[in-house]
């Protein structure tokens, strides 16, 4: 409530923008290292994985550089790798992933699709490291995972597009393609050549040392395919031969960056992340311009991308304008980190570790995934994350509307979940969690009998003031039928119904 306060009172977004701006990150690798004091890196695997899990918890809670982490979490779930996989025993790499997410939040798009691409997590992830040029005899060519990804996942989509977001189309009304498959292939080749600093290359020769894991890739020249690559129906121009690894991994970068469907494709997916399901053209236009052009003529500053995300006129009073269709399915992991964030969730001193030779303050959130399907980020069961920007059930998408979210939200294990951590009465899935909520100003004004303050401060805090009459009305009705309720069950109680309500469910 005080930052809400606190940006009440100066009344200037921007302001506050590039006060989150200018914040120091705060680090999930230094906070693992400080919670784990001399740690094997390389052996003790579940003890990190379990580190990770806390640290990124806490830092999403306490953490003050919030905008730039919760932007490095809509990066993660576009830029996918994820434990599962050949990632499974390698979370001190993915610390440093998250990490990488977040030192280029606000940053330049470029320099952020540089960073994925030489990260031995996404390479493994993705199968290109260790990806050798293709050799005639033994009948092998270059694997096409990244190549196929980068494109179709992180960068310009599979068709065409305006700046509004809609598909280009032919003279028959048909989407226009963005790339084919001859265009994956030659794609393929450029990135051959990549592997972790061990110096191995194929499969099982490297990727076995934690500095390998948290360190960019490095190239073996020998592995490169140094052939021109006939790419022009994506860059604009073909690959010259002759480049290095480095030098064609820049070439191809820089003029993928330039492609027009970057702005529209990235930015339509972080409006869907950080304000609304279903953003209008004009919006995502508005957001295609400020990734053409900060306007000081550079292009892809995802400060102003940012800026111009959640300055938008439709972010800030879409509410009132496309009631039907503005606002976005909260993910099960921001529907906790909100909780405890709201009323200054306190954490406890746990042990990790065979003999519990570690101990440090954390929530303790480890073990809920098989009601939320998400636990922590970087989760994800496959690269295309736990939803796509499309999905939703065919009531919306009958519409033309979507909600990615409710893929995973499975509501009545939320809200069983939801119940448990704001009572504190943690059963069987969250057993010997801590997250003691500050309930103390909504105590006083339910003491005090100012039911209608209390409700307006649930409102604001929780909703954003976007809650209606009728709900309103509800749970006043609800405090008069149980006036003889101990007050901190009723607060909790009260909690409970907003958080657990279909109203909060989607963000507005």
């Amino acid at each position: 409530m005080e930052e809400i306060e606190t940006l009440a009172a100066s009344g200037d977004y921007s302001q506050w923008l590039d006060s989150q701006f200018a914040l120091p990150q705060s680090s999930h690798y230094q906070w693992v290292s400080t919670s784990l004091p001399g740690i094997g890196w390389t052996t003790a695997t579940d003890v990190v994985q379990t580190a990770w899990r806390d640290a990124w918890w806490d830092i999403a809670v306490n953490g003050e550089d919030q905008l730039r982490q919760r932007v490095a979490f809509a990066l993660s779930e576009i830029f996918v790798v994820s434990m599962f996989g050949p990632l499974i025993n390698r979370p001190d790499g993915l610390t440093v992933y998250f990490d990488t997410l977040a030192s280029n939040a606000f940053g330049n798009f470029r320099d952020l699709l540089g960073a994925v691409s030489r990260s031995p997590m996404m390479g493994a992830y993705l199968s290109y490291l260790g990806n050798a040029k293709a050799d005639p005899v033994a009948g092998s060519r270059p694997d096409e995972n990244y190549a196929r990804e980068l494109m179709q996942l992180f960068s310009i989509g599979l068709y065409q597009l305006n700046p509004d977001g809609s598909r280009k189309t032919d003279a028959g009304g048909n989407p226009i393609p963005t790339y084919t498959q001859a265009d994956i292939q030659e794609m393929a080749r450029v990135f051959t050549g990549w592997t972790d600093d061990n110096g191995g290359f194929f499969p099982g020769e490297g990727h076995v040392t934690h500095h390998a894991r948290i360190t960019p890739m490095v190239a073996m020249e020998e592995y490169h395919d140094t052939g021109a690559k006939q790419i022009s129906r994506v860059l604009g121009v073909n690959v010259p031969a002759g480049l290095t690894a480095q030098r064609e991994l820049d070439f191809v970068l820089d003029r993928l960056f330039q492609h027009p469907n970057v702005g529209p494709f990235v930015g339509r997916q972080l409006i869907q992340r950080l304000v609304t399901s279903n953003p209008s053209p004009a919006y995502i236009s508005r957001v295609t311009a400020a990734f053409d052009d900060n306007g000081s003529g550079v292009r892809g500053d995802m400060k102003a991308v940012i800026s111009a995300i959640l300055l938008d006129p439709e972010a800030l009073s879409g509410r009132q304008g496309n009631a039907l269709s503005f606002g976005k399915v909260r993910e099960p992991l921001l529907f906790i980190t909100h909780l405890w964030r709201a009323f200054h969730a306190v954490n406890g001193l746990h042990k990790r570790g065979w003999d519990d030779e570690y101990e440090y303050r954390s929530f303790n959130f480890q073990y809920v995934r098989s009601f939320l399907q998400q636990n922590a980020p970087l989760e994800a069961l496959t690269v295309f994350n736990w939803f796509t920007p499309d999905d939703g059930p065919s009531e919306l998408v009958n519409d033309g509307l979507v909600a990615p979210e409710m893929t995973i939200l499975g509501i009545s294990g939320l809200h069983h979940l939801m119940m448990s951590l704001v009572h504190q009465t943690y059963t069987y899935e969250v057993h010997n969690m801590t997250a003691s909520l500050d309930l103390s100003q909504e105590l006083a004004l339910l003491q005090a009998g100012n039911h209608e303050q209390l409700l307006e401060r649930l409102n604001v805090l929780l909703m954003a003031g976007s809650m209606s009459g009728e709900m309103k009305q509800l749970l006043l009705d609800y405090i008069n039928d149980h006036s003889s309720t101990v007050p901190d069950t009723l607060v909790r109680n009260l909690i409970s119904l907003v958080v657990t309500s279909s109203e909060y469910a989607v963000q507005r």
